[in-house]
C-alpha cells in the first residue's frame, strides 16, 4: 500500500513539475552553430518553406517548436526564445553557419501561407551556383515525460539553371530526453543540440555534399 501511495505521488509530483516548465517557456533555436566546414560552393540560395499542419491549420503560431504534456495529457506549446518564426531562426543560423566558411548565401524570407510552387519559382530566379529548398511537412518536439522530435522534410538540390539535382525525403522520431520519474529535464539544451545534428546530418549527406560541391 505505502509503495502504491510513494508511486503515486511521485507521478502527481512529476506533472506537476512538467506543467509548471512548459506553461510559457521558449526554447532557444537561433544562433545555433552548425558544422558545414565540407560545403565548398561559394554561392548558394536557400529558402526554408514551413508546411507544418500545425501552423497551416492555424492551431499553432509560427514560431511552435513542440508540445510538453502534462500528466493528465494536456499538450502545452513550446515557442522561440526569440519570438520569431523558427523558420526564420533557422534560416539564419544555416546562413551564419556558411558565411563563417566564406559562402554568399541568398536567403529568401518565407511566411507559411505561401505556396510551394510560388517559392520555389522565387528560389530559381537568384543567381546561385546551387539552390536549396527545404519544405517542412513536420518539425516539433513531443513527449509524454520523454520528449521525442519528429520529422518530415522535403529537401531540393537545384543548380545554376534550376534544373533538379536531387529530391530528398527524410522523416524521423528522435528519442532527446527526460524520463517518466522526473519529466523533460535540460529540454532547453537537449533540444536545440538535437536540431543542431539534424541539419548538420542532412547537409553532411554524402551524395548531398557532392551535388553542392560539383562544378
Amino acid at each position: 500500500m505505502k509503495k502504491i501511495i510513494k508511486k503515486a505521488v511521485l507521478v502527481a509530483f512529476s506533472g506537476i513539475l512538467l506543467t509548471s516548465c512548459a506553461v510559457g517557456r521558449k526554447v532557444k533555436y537561433n544562433d545555433l552553430k552548425l558544422d558545414l566546414f565540407d560545403i565548398k560552393t561559394k554561392n548558394i540560395d536557400l529558402a526554408l518553406l514551413d508546411h507544418r499542419e500545425a501552423v497551416t491549420d492555424g492551431s499553432r503560431k509560427p514560431d511552435f517548436v513542440g508540445y510538453m504534456r502534462s500528466n493528465v495529457g494536456i499538450a502545452y506549446p513550446i515557442g522561440t526564445e526569440s519570438k520569431n518564426s523558427l523558420m526564420l531562426d533557422l534560416t539564419n543560423n544555416i546562413v551564419n553557419s556558411l558565411n563563417r566558411y566564406d559562402i554568399k548565401v541568398n536567403s529568401l524570407s518565407t511566411k507559411w501561407e505561401e505556396d510551394e510552387k510560388e517559392v520555389k519559382s522565387q528560389l530559381l530566379n537568384l543567381s546561385g551556383d546551387k539552390k536549396i529548398f527545404i519544405v517542412f511537412d513536420q518539425l516539433n518536439t513531443d513527449g509524454y515525460m520523454i520528449q521525442f522530435l519528429y520529422y518530415k522534410i522535403n529537401l531540393y538540390i537545384y543548380d545554376k539553371d534550376g534544373t533538379l539535382l536531387k529530391y530528398k525525403s527524410i522523416d524521423g522520431k528522435e528519442k532527446l530526453g527526460g524520463n517518466v520519474a522526473f519529466g523533460a529535464g535540460a529540454y532547453k539544451t537537449y533540444m536545440p543540440e538535437a536540431m543542431t545534428k539534424l541539419f548538420e546530418d542532412i547537409f553532411k549527406d554524402k551524395e548531398v555534399i557532392e551535388l553542392l560541391n560539383k562544378s
